[in-house]
């Protein structure tokens, strides 16, 4: 485990320091080595240690647990206390709404897009249901990494086709 630590540590640091996401990283040193230990306690707990599969990259099973482990951090903790954007303050706004509805239009077209089965099954399952990753990889029978992967090409796929229709806040 030792090795693992001194091996992985600058990746845990580099997530922890840069962020990923929306997440742009801790600012404070207290925080940030916080977030380092919870990491790898996490990630030599005997559940996290039985979950590897061996096959795919350490790194990016690490990173994972980082990522969760972050957003677990975020989500409990008052000190990280995330304003709302201001664009849902105005919903009462007209112009807000039409461009909710000219968004809502776009999804349900990009939805109709899409033809191949387990790309389908994660953007209704993950996007509109809410289904856990963890689920979705056990139900269609693929690795999470696989999973993680169809989400971003259909997320960068989605904000392509806002984007292209004058829709940057999505």
């Amino acid at each position: 485990m030792a090795a693992v630590y001194r091996s992985y540590l600058p990746l845990i640091r580099t997530v922890t320091t840069h962020g990923f996401g929306n997440f742009k990283g801790f600012f404070d040193p207290v925080d940030r080595d916080d977030a380092v230990q919870n990491i790898f306690a996490v990630a030599f707990e005997e559940r996290s240690r039985l979950r590897y599969n061996g096959i795919d990259p350490y790194g990016s099973f690490l990173r994972g647990i980082a990522h969760n482990v972050v957003r677990k951090m975020l989500d409990k903790k008052t000190r990280f206390d995330r304003r709302p954007d201001s664009l849902h303050e105005e919903s009462a706004n007209l112009e807000t709404e039409y461009i909710k509805h000219e968004t809502a239009n776009l999804l349900r077209g990009f939805r109709a897009q899409i033809t191949d089965e387990p790309d389908k099954t994660v953007l209704q399952r993950y996007f509109c249901d809410g289904t856990a990753e963890e689920t979705l990889a056990k139900d269609l029978g693929i690795t999470r990494h696989k999973v993680r992967k169809s989400i971003a090409r259909l997320h960068s796929r989605m904000i392509k086709l806002l984007k292209s229709h004058g829709i940057t806040h999505a």
